[in-house]
């Protein structure tokens, strides 16, 4: 017998904010989920033009693909042996019938043994040794074995290999000219909250890092350092000729923990409250401002000449636009560090905007690379 887990629903405000930001051409939003299609479709099918990717990766619906008022879905592996399925479950029984509170969930790609209800030292070590058992049955199968422990969950996974929201994120790179006018993109925002994103934000990171690198090369400085640690290592190389040079890339982690993300913000709320000032600073170009309005928006932080050397209190939060109180934090120590172009491109707005709410402890990818320091 197997169960289903209950998911997370956004408050009816982010579903907003998300119609929002998929509503302006100019961007291209996803949601990247572990959950099944229809966990996805039944929360956010009536946003349009949002891409999802459900199931880590396995499963892409491209933002307006439809076909007949329904979601076209691509699957990134190709089909293959499933008879790892049968084995995997057989196995889980054992563990899930002496072991109180846990139980098995499936989806459409993979199992699931979950021990998050049950006691946590005597689910941990079951779940070691099933993730023993398992990886030496399935050796010969084309599958991954994962083990999240209690604070991720508590469970134990087998999926198909070659499967994760990092490979995801450069299928969509690779194939986004397919699916909207772009030739290359010049700015990506990327915000995961757990160890599943983590794939998804080391790429992504990464792509980031090459650009810098590269204009950093071309003015003749010197290469940056290694980058930490808890970025793991991938070829990006083939999405070169899909980003701009002028590429800026801000990763963000949710709470602040060892991530391969650049930044953090505290929770989810923090998370609604910078989308939200995205989309009023997306929109703020097309309307009439009063003269509060201008006031507002020729604070110092706005100009590079004008910035105040005086630091505010850490922890404090600084505000850049009228009615916006939103703070991206970097994951490394460092100055206070501005800028804003007064460009109308909507890409270089919002590289102005999350550069101008970074904190008293944040600094730029490229300064926090300089500073090799990270938590």
């Amino acid at each position: 017998m197997t169960k289903a887990r209950k998911y997370g629903v956004p408050t009816p405000h982010m579903l907003s904010i998300l119609q929002e930001l998929c509503h302006d051409k100019r961007n291209m939003v996803f949601i990247v989920s572990g959950k099944e299609r229809a966990s996805l479709l039944e929360t956010l099918n009536d946003i349009s033009n949002l891409g999802l990717v459900a199931e880590h990766g396995m499963f892409i619906s491209w933002p307006g693909n439809t076909s007949g008022g329904k979601r076209v879905w691509e699957t990134l592996v190709s089909d293959q042996d499933s008879s790892w399925r049968h084995i995997t479950i057989t196995i889980m029984e054992v563990y899930k019938s002496r072991t109180h509170g846990s139980y098995i969930e499936e989806t459409e790609m993979k199992v699931l043994w979950q021990y998050r209800d049950a006691d946590p030292e005597f689910g941990y070590l079951q779940a070691k040794e099933l993730e023993d058992h398992l990886s030496n049955v399935l050796r010969n199968y084309s599958v991954d074995i994962l083990h999240g422990g209690v604070e991720e969950g508590g469970y134990v996974e087998v999926r198909p290999k070659g499967v994760n929201k990092g490979v995801a994120a450069i299928h969509i790179l690779k194939h986004i000219r397919s699916f909207s006018t772009w030739q290359k993109i010049d700015f990506g925002l990327i915000l995961g909250d757990d160890h599943c994103d983590e794939p998804m934000l080391s790429v992504m990171r990464q792509i980031g890092r090459r650009k810098i690198d590269a204009r950093r090369a071309h003015k003749g400085d010197s290469p940056l350092p290694p980058m930490p640690a808890s970025v793991t290592q991938v070829d990006v190389s083939v999405c070169d000729e899909f980003t701009s040079s002028n590429l800026e890339m801000f990763t963000c982690t949710v709470g602040k923990k060892p991530s391969a993300a650049a930044n953090y913000l505290h929770d989810v709320d923090e998370v609604e409250d910078l989308l939200d000032s995205l989309v009023k600073m997306s929109g703020r170009d097309k309307k009439f401002h009063s003269s509060i309005d201008l006031r507002g928006l020729t604070l110092t932080s706005m100009s590079p000449k004008a910035e105040t050397k005086t630091k505010p209190p850490i922890e404090s939060k600084i505000t850049t636009f009228p009615s916006v109180n939103v703070v991206l934090r970097s994951s490394s120590m460092g100055n206070m560090h501005h800028h804003f172009s007064n460009t109308t491109k909507i890409s270089e707005q919002k590289v102005g905007f999350l550069s101008g709410v970074i904190e008293d402890d944040s600094v730029t990818e490229e300064e926090e690379e300089e500073d090799g320091v990270f938590f």
